[in-house]
Order: C-alpha cells, then sequence, then structure tokens
C-alpha cells in the first residue's frame, strides 16, 4: 500500500545529510563528512548506489583512501537494496571492513487523526533560522554538545523550520523538520525536551502543534522514523507504513 512512498523517504534520507556536513559525491555515492564534529554519527558516512556499482572492492578501497586522508575510520550505512551487506561480506572482509547488522528502520507516516490534546502551556515559535536557546537552555545543560552545531546547520537550511517550545523566555522543547527539494516529503526529527523538564508532556503538546501546523499548510507526506516516543507520535497520527534495513560497514582502523 504505501510502496509509492518508499523512493521518496529513501532519497531523502540519503541526501538528508547534506543539510549539516561536508560531502563529496562519486558515482558511486555520496561520502560525508565534518571537519569541526567527527562525534556525528549523522554526519561522518558514506552512502552506496548499489545499482551503479560494478566492482564492490574497488569502491571501498577508495572510500577507504578518502576517509583515511581525513584521518579518520570508514563508515558505510546499508544501502537501500535487501541483504546487500551479508551478500557481499565476502568482499567487505576481504578490504578490511567488518558488517553490522542492525534492527530495520521503521517508518511512520501522518495517515491518522491528531489526538493530542494537552493544556496550552509552551509558547511555541516557529522560525526559519536558528535559536540560540535551543543551545543554551536544552543541549548543553544536557550534555549533548555535539548537537549543537548539527541543529544549527538543519535550521539555517531552506526548507526547514524549527520549533521551540519556551516557559518565558526559557526553551524547554524543540524539534525540526525539513521539506524536501523534490517538494515530496517532510522529514521530522525527534523532539529533544531539556532535562530538567522531562515528564511533563511538552513534547507530547510540541508535536501535537507541528502536526497541526503541517496540516494547516498543507505540508507533503510528514514522516519519521519510529523511535522511543512512538507511543506519542501514534497518539499525533502518524502509524508505521514500513521498514528500511538497517546496518553499517565499518572500514579499517586508521593508526
Amino acid at each position: 500500500m504505501f510502496e509509492q512512498y518508499m523512493d521518496s523517504v529513501r532519497r531523502e534520507e540519503i541526501a538528508y545529510p547534506k543539510l549539516f556536513a561536508s560531502y563529496a559525491e562519486r558515482e558511486y555515492g555520496i561520502l560525508y563528512y565534518m571537519e569541526d564534529n567527527r562525534d556525528s554519527y549523522d554526519g561522518n558516512h558514506g552512502c552506496l548506489y548499489p545499482e551503479k556499482i560494478q566492482d564492490l572492492g574497488t569502491v571501498l578501497e577508495d572510500i577507504t583512501a578518502f576517509y583515511r586522508a581525513l584521518g579518520r575510520r570508514a563508515l558505510l550505512y546499508h544501502p537501500f537494496e535487501k541483504d546487500y551487506f551479508r551478500r557481499h561480506e565476502g568482499v567487505l572482509q576481504a578490504h578490511g571492513y567488518t558488517y553490522t547488522p542492525e534492527e530495520p528502520h521503521r517508518v511512520m507516516l501522518l495517515t491518522g487523526e491528531n489526538r493530542i490534546h494537552t493544556e496550552k502551556r509552551l509558547d511555541i515559535r516557529v522560525l526559519n533560522g536558528w535559536d540560540q536557546r535551543v543551545a543554551e537552555d536544552i543541549l548543553l545543560p544536557s550534555g549533548e554538545p555535539w548537537e549543537v552545531e548539527v541543529t544549527k546547520r538543519r535550521a539555517e537550511q531552506e526548507g526547514a523550520y524549527l520549533f521551540v517550545g519556551c516557559l518565558g523566555e526559557k526553551a524547554v522543547a524543540y524539534t525540526d523538520i525539513h521539506l524536501s527539494r523534490q517538494g515530496d516529503n517532510t522529514r521530522f526529527d525527534y523532539i529533544v525536551t531539556a532535562e530538567e523538564q522531562r515528564g511533563k508532556g511538552f513534547a507530547s503538546e510540541l508535536l501535537g502543534f507541528v502536526v497541526e501546523y503541517c496540516k494547516e499548510n498543507r505540508f507533503p507526506l510528514c514522516w519519521q522514523w519510529a523511535g522511543p516516543s512512538e507511543h506519542i507520535c501514534y497518539e499525533a497520527g502518524f502509524r508505521e507504513a514500513f521498514s528500511i534495513e538497517a546496518g553499517y560497514a565499518a572500514g579499517p582502523q586508521v593508526g
């Protein structure tokens, strides 16, 4: 039923790190890296296009050399092709790569009714840019400094919307969404709540607001990865639609 949406979501997920990371495009895929944030899992990895690869061994050698020149170990996300790494595990091992499978990523689409009805306590602001309070009030006190630059770069890109929920002038929760360059889908990111404000329903209130904002503005195909707040997302109208194979291959150690 939802197969028509799979290509749209897959395409957006491959291109998404372009919002905040540097990258090198190859015929066989895209190699992402962040010179000032090596701890970002989302900003330091490669994505492959299996249909464009004739000799995986040669591709792996090129990828290893690329990341080694940056002083880091290569990391490849599993391509959006079933069992690709498992079917080529011998080639991966021969070139020093170790494949680690993960549970499939489950995709939720906004297809149901928003049933979140909470007390309106937050002053929610919709921004097309960065709000430093996200860093000062939420991320830094929560011990997540590596997320600051990634979120800041995302929020400053065309098609991005940053939603910041405040109590007075203090930010207590935020999330961001991004409209794809093709204009055919809207990617939701996770909601982050200030550590001392968790468990009070602020994430639900913020998500309910964002969902209604997207509906009122007719944003296309709203989707997100299923995760820890899946029950809240269900109340907001998100329903699991399909799964995408997940895992990664880590290249040879550097130095």
